[in-house]
């Protein structure tokens, strides 16, 4: 017998017999092998051990009395191995409230227990889905088909229910490799992580079923490396599919428009003392302009992008920094800048939104104003805000808190910048930049496929203003960046965008990451403006394609049922 051959058999043999905790142990380090295969890491062969691993201990959970029960664990177990590594990063973001060093470890440790349970509830849908797995589960290859049906939809489920967190779906661990992700284009990212977990799970099949009792019979070798084969033949034509997209859709730029990134590096600490907020909208201001100006033909825009949060409410409240701004700009120079906007109309009860402001060189609007200025001989055109986003999608615990009065006794609700929650946006929206319409995206908006704007109403860009250094040096703003980059090719619009920190870029319409400011480093990007490619089908059709795709897996289960 083939070495090969006999390393699987032993493999599936020990999986599917071992039981007690030994079992939950192997799922939740096969749940944390497959997380590395996400950014910076992109392991991509975890993939088939972690995926084909897990399937082979649902086998050997047939043999079990309490099945179900066996089941549901070893999904959860798995996926809170695979999420908590994939959301540990959150919790240094507890530690920049903190008074002291010793009040930074107690947040610290509350922040990795706070991300241990929310990676568990999230293991909520996978265990669920492992335990429907069960009332289909055979010993023949349609099992394989139950478990991707299940897997998916628990990953849909999990991207949408009580608001959502779609981070690290399966489709992510491609974004590594600009070929490997085109297939978004057509079929989104849930379609995407579909085409992963079949070519993961496939090589579970490279030997037979011995979950009544772990027996095995010898196998052709050909069998054996059957379904390795066809995981090769995938993964290389999605390679080859892949780079002929990006052959056909080279980055063009536009003749009439560049962009000046802005990444301050302001620390997360100096970012939420309000005694630093002038130093921390200076930081932004004088990275802005510079040679690029010499360099601007008169029939040229240029647009300066800050990240979040970077003016606070200054350009709502004072004067002084849209006169600085004034000052230092030409007028074919507009700036688009993450803020503070108040809402301080009686009825609003002074509210806070994170919002996006779009601040040009406009006529001054009110007449006998105008007619003063004119009168002494001033400019009549003032920089002002003609146009604003408020986020819509705001981030739990850290831009408003659920269930705000159980917490306050703890102090959790201190990591909301503000002394209350921030208040909703109305939703995606596209905004008129110069001679251009941008699509605005705050941070966390830039996690959740297909909502990037109103349907109909496809931008010319998008821009991206995020605050990533409440992670610090971690994987957290490296999976952030990857996400955007799958962001541009979904739609075929380029994104610009300004981190405070971590990590700003512009990215071409079919994921290409043009040029970047690497992680806790200040400075600017400036670069002409990429143009879109042609409408995607992803962009048209939203999730029908995946759910097509869902449709023909269930009916070849259901016929293969009915078979049997």
């Amino acid at each position: 017998m083939n070495k090969l051959q006999s390393l699987l058999i032993a493999a599936h043999v020990y999986i599917v017999q071992v039981s007690g905790w030994r079992r939950y142990a192997i799922a939740f380090f096969l749940g944390v092998a497959t997380a590395l295969t996400m950014a910076p890491y992109y392991l991509l062969p975890l993939l088939i051990i972690g995926f084909s691993g897990l399937i082979w201990l649902l086998d050997g959970a047939t043999r079990e009395s309490r099945r179900y029960r066996v089941s549901f664990l070893l999904g959860w177990c798995f996926a809170f191995g695979y999420l908590y590594l994939s959301l540990y990063w959150m919790a240094f973001s507890f530690v920049h409230t903190a008074s002291g060093p010793a009040q930074a470890v107690l947040l610290l440790v509350m922040g990795f227990v706070g991300v241990a349970g929310l990676a568990g509830f999230i293991a909520l849908f996978y265990g669920t889905a492992t335990l429907l797995m069960r009332r289909f589960w055979s010993a023949d290859w349609s099992r394989l088909l139950v478990f991707i049906i299940c897997w998916s939809l628990a990953e849909f489920a999990r991207g949408h229910v009580l608001t959502g967190l779609p981070w690290n779906l399966t489709g992510q661990a491609f974004a590594g490799v600009p070929a490997l992700a085109q297939p978004v284009a057509w079929i989104g990212p849930y379609g995407l992580g579909i085409i992963v977990l079949l070519l993961a799970a496939l090589p579970a099949l490279a030997v037979t079923n011995g979950s009544s009792g772990g027996e095995q019979a010898d196998q052709p070798l050909l069998s054996v490396l059957h379904p390795f084969a066809i995981t090769a033949v995938g993964f290389s034509l999605i390679l080859l599919v892949g780079a002929i997209r990006l052959a056909i859709n080279p980055v063009t730029y536009s003749q009439h428009a560049k962009v000046q990134v802005v990444q301050p590096n302001v620390a997360q600490a100096d970012k939420i003392n309000p005694e630093l907020f002038p130093q921390n909208f200076l930081a932004a201001f004088n990275l802005s302009g510079g040679d690029v100006l010499q360099e601007l033909e008169p029939d040229e825009e240029l647009y300066i992008i800050w990240p979040e949060n970077a003016a606070y409410d200054y350009f709502q409240r004072d004067q002084t920094a849209l006169d600085l701004l004034q000052e230092a700009l030409p007028t074919n120079a507009v700036l688009v800048s993450g803020a503070i906007r108040v809402d301080e109309t009686p009825a609003a009860d002074f509210r806070y939104f994170n919002s996006l402001h779009i601040i040009r060189d406009m006529q001054v609007p009110d007449t006998k104003e105008r007619n003063q200025l004119q009168e002494l001989h001033l400019e009549t055109r003032q920089r002002m805000i003609v146009g604003s986003y408020d986020k819509h999608h705001l981030a739990p615990f850290g831009e408003y808190v659920p269930f705000i009065g159980l917490f306050q006794a703890l102090g959790i609700d201190k990591l909301v910048p503000l002394n209350n929650s921030l208040s909703r946006g109305d939703g995606p929206a596209v905004l008129t930049v110069g001679k251009t319409v941008m699509a605005p995206i705050i941070c966390y908006e830039t996690i959740f496929p297909g909502r990037m704007y109103p349907k109909g109403q496809r931008p010319d860009w998008m821009v991206t203003v995020t605050n990533d250094a409440w992670f610090g040096d971690s994987v957290g703003p490296k999976q952030h960046l990857a996400q955007a980059r799958l962001r541009a090719i979904e739609t075929g619009v380029p994104m610009v965008r300004s981190a405070n920190t971590g990590i700003s870029a512009v990215i071409g319409p079919a994921g290409r990451i043009l040029d970047t400011i690497p992680l806790q480093q200040a400075g600017t990007i400036v670069s002409r403006l990429p143009v879109a490619v042609e409408r995607t089908i992803y962009d048209r059709l939203g999730n029908i394609p995946y759910f097509l795709m869902l449709m023909l897996f269930f009916v070849l289960v259901l016929r293969r049922q009915i078979v049997r």
